[in-house]
């Protein structure tokens, strides 16, 4: 599909925005003080073999050591699978991919492929090169493989194999034969070098091939040579260009309009990289100049707060409701005040409504970025065909999608189960902090429940308490329930343990904290 990219740069921050039509499908963000290391090259130390789970972890200098899979290294890189993912995503390490019900695959049959054992292959203290597969999530470290690969716009160069592979999404023999002869005839001969021909080179020129594996023939030999002089482990070899550079590899395409940048110095590197690196036609790239950044111009600034938000609007007055948690994320898909127009009877607006819905939701996980298990909650249909079609509509939305997807069928209680590859934390995890009053919850406890608790707690305390008065320091709100409607508990309360109960409000507290102490 046609689309826009707009580039804003700030201070500390680059936001990239991809814009299909008149709606914004994609949201990339870097900033400097947390800039991403996915793909990312490190000279690790092995700090720990595990030979029950037959992995390592290694330091790479990040908070948390990197997790490597028995699976993930291996010497023999011709053995390796060269070929793109259902998505057209390069896949080089196949060993540890997809394959299953939902695209899983068991780690145990992962490990029996490769043929070795973790503790014949590492030690602790070795020292090994190594490539960040996966992002830090949350409280689990990077994941990471001595495949390195280099990504270009339509190669990925694989140093140390040999061979060269063709996406099997290119189902042309001669179009395959074409790219693999190109490749071949331009591709440095006095190394060993293998290279993974992308789903998005079908059809491209010569000069575009060409251009390519000059690109990533260059970045291999700024790696070499940095593995060359850098010193003992673990210490960063190569990083990933900053985001306003990656977008002209990863994100233009021929469909690509225009890319609009306001930054003077990104528009130059940008007019700079494209030059060097990439052929004819060229991108076109449009430098937006003026005080206001394009992100308020073109109207981005919307659809990021919309982003952040628990309910989204369909144009039918039907909405989705989605919710995030650490295990899945649940959308639920809801008629609201669609009541269904011209339709003549309501499995016809429910049908119109989950068709919309779908399309909705695959654009919903491409802005925010949510990966992992994924549940859709879809509005009961009756008529089985009904459910065809709206299957067919979410798998064919989803083709859009470049991380990798994996649909089962609509079940009879209308739950669609889905993964999509998580590869970097998802818009909320970039933009927000979890709520210090809730703590992420969602909600508290009401004033109520927290007084109730008190009751509880002050005979506790009267007992260890040898004061002739009691002091409670709680949270304003729950001063004023205690000294109101609960006036007469509490003046029972001192009765009973037969000593005085000063209350006294603490603005610091959080609703549900109190504190029970001695005069």
């Amino acid at each position: 599909m046609r689309n826009e990219i707009f580039v804003n740069v700030g201070p500390r921050e680059t936001r990239v925005a991809v814009r299909e039509g008149d709606r914004v499908v994609e949201l990339h963000i870097e900033r400097g003080t947390d800039r991403g290391v996915a793909q990312g090259i490190f000279k690790g130390k092995v700090t720990r073999v595990l030979p029950g789970m037959q992995a390592a972890f290694v330091d790479i200098g990040l908070e948390r050591a990197g997790f490597l899979y028995v699976s993930d290294y291996r010497a023999d890189l011709d053995d390796v699978d060269l070929g793109d993912d259902e998505n057209g995503n390069p896949k080089p390490n196949s060993n540890s991919g997809g394959g299953g019900r939902g695209g899983r695959r068991s780690r145990s049959a992962a490990q029996r492929g490769t043929g070795v054992q973790i503790e014949d292959v590492l030690e602790e203290g070795q020292e090994i090169l190594v490539q960040v597969a996966k992002e830090p999530l949350g409280t689990k470290g990077a994941r990471v493989t001595s495949r390195i690969s280099l990504a270009g716009r339509h190669l990925v160069l694989m140093p140390g194999a040999s061979r060269i592979g063709v996406s099997r999404r290119i189902d042309s023999d001669r179009e395959r034969r074409r790219l693999r002869n190109l490749v071949d005839k331009h591709r440095p001969k006095e190394q060993e070098l293998g290279f993974i021909v992308r789903t998005v080179s079908h059809g491209v020129s010569e000069a575009d091939i060409k251009a390519d594996i000059e690109y990533l023939t260059e970045r291999w030999e700024m790696v070499q040579k940095r593995v060359e002089t850098v010193g003992e482990a673990p210490a960063p070899i190569y990083e990933e260009p900053a985001l306003h550079l990656r977008l002209l590899r990863d994100l233009v395409t021929h469909e690509t309009k225009q890319v609009v940048v306001d930054n003077d110095t990104a528009y130059g590197e940008m007019q700079d990289f494209v030059k060097r690196f990439m052929a004819s036609p060229r991108p076109k790239i449009t430098h937006a100049r003026g005080d206001e950044s394009i992100f308020d111009t073109y109207h981005i600034e919307g659809d990021i707060e919309e982003g952040l938000g628990r309910k989204v609007w369909l144009r039918s007055g039907g909405y989705l409701v989605i919710d995030q948690s650490e295990a899945l994320t649940a959308i639920d898909v809801n008629t609201g005040r669609f009541t269904g127009g011209k339709s003549r009877n309501l499995e016809e607006t429910i049908l119109k409504t989950n068709l919309e819905a779908v399309r909705e939701i695959v654009r919903q996980l491409r802005f925010r970025n949510i990966g992992g298990l994924i549940i859709l909650d879809l509005i009961d249909m009756e008529v089985a065909a009904n459910r065809e079609k709206v299957y067919r509509a979410l798998k064919d939305a989803a083709r859009e999608d470049k991380s990798r997807v994996n649909l089962l069928k609509i079940s009879e209680l209308g739950l669609v189960e889905m993964t999509r590859k998580r590869t970097r934390e998802n818009l909320v995890q970039q933009l927000c902090d979890a709520c210090p009053n809730c703590e992420g919850r969602g909600y508290v406890q009401s004033t109520q429940t927290v007084c109730y608790k008190i009751f509880r707690e002050i005979p506790k305390a009267a007992g260890h308490l040898k004061a002739e008065t009691l002091v409670l320091h709680a949270h304003p709100e729950v001063v004023s329930a205690l000294v109101s409607e609960d006036s007469e508990t509490m003046a029972s309360i001192e009765q009973r343990i037969g000593r005085k109960i000063a209350i006294r409000p603490n603005h610091d507290f959080h609703v549900e904290q109190f504190e029970i102490a001695a005069t």
